[in-house]
């Protein structure tokens, strides 16, 4: 799927649903099936997508933008962040973090 497919998606789902955990991960699991054919069932909330495999350095980026498209707004990724993509819970905070002393996300700013 090309990324403006994803925007698409993004776009359609966005306006349908509020935006829970349960709903996002169902949106990244569906994201991952459409651009890398990886199994909703293989991808659990806290799979490390990396150390299984799924997320390489290209879907990384592409899976960036999903959540950027999600977000509304540009992540500023971090080393310090950066590990939450690694798993479907943790991006879920990421999208879910609107600015640096935000609460829900407080240890991904260093709080």
């Amino acid at each position: 799927m090309a990324l403006a497919g994803l925007t698409e998606l993004v776009r359609e789902k966005s306006t349908m649903e509020e935006l829970t955990e349960e709903v996002f991960i169902k949106r990244a699991r569906t994201f991952f099936y459409e651009v890398a054919g990886v199994e909703s069932a293989s991808l659990d909330a806290d799979t490390d997508l990396i150390e299984s495999g799924v997320l390489d350095s290209l879907l990384l980026i592409s899976f960036l933008a999903f959540i950027e498209k999600l977000r509304g707004s540009p992540l500023d990724i971090t080393r310090e962040n950066l590990p939450a993509i690694s798993t479907l819970r943790g991006a879920y905070a990421l999208v879910r973090l609107r600015k640096p002393d935000d609460k829900l996300c407080g240890s991904f700013n260093g709080a």
